[in-house]
């Protein structure tokens, strides 16, 4: 039988325990003890919220009507309930989409992310606090959002650099051809 052969890969595996480069510890995430403010709906979110409340026989309270209203984390179970509450011609599989669409927004969890969140009824009637595990689910989902974020504007600053054009001018977004001519 041939002797292994010896990679880099397993010279790490089998070098002693001190010889190894330590990972960072797992920092684990604490929760906000500090609101961050109200949250309202504004763009995106309250456009989803009308595309889900145009699907149902009436408007629900629990959804933000106007720009500036408050966005309001659902009561666990909810879904059925609007579900239940769609037009005969809406799918069943169109109105939870919709829903999902609503929830998943970075809106909504960072309005599940806050200290004070609490959980509302379909009439908007605040019903018990967001859990810790919840919050810390939508606390750690926003903060992956944000860094993700953050990383796209600098690969678009940096390419931007790299092919000399002003980010925020008329041909940061154009294609490459378009600017040289």
């Amino acid at each position: 039988m041939p002797a292994p052969v010896m990679t880099a890969e397993t010279a790490a595996l089998s070098a002693p325990e001190t010889a190894r480069p330590r990972a960072k510890p797992a920092q684990s995430l604490r929760l906000w003890t500090r609101s961050r403010g109200p949250v309202v709906a504004r763009g995106s979110v309250l456009e989803r919220a009308r595309e889900l409340n145009a699907l149902l026989l009436a408007p629900i309270g629990v959804l933000p009507a106007a720009e500036g209203e408050p966005v309001r984390p659902f009561r666990i179970g909810i879904g059925a309930e609007i579900v239940a509450r769609r037009r005969p011609e809406v799918e069943i599989d169109t109105c939870k989409r919709a829903i999902r669409d609503y929830s998943r927004s970075f809106t909504y969890r960072f309005a599940t992310a806050q200290p004070d969140a609490m959980r509302h009824d379909l009439g908007g009637h605040p019903v018990e606090p967001v859990s810790d595990a919840d919050r810390r689910f939508a606390q750690h989902s926003c903060q992956v959002d944000q860094e993700r974020s953050r990383r796209r504007k600098a690969a678009a600053l940096a390419e931007a650099a790299m092919s000399g054009i002003e980010p925020g001018s008329a041909g940061a977004h154009a294609p490459a051809e378009a600017v040289r001519r």
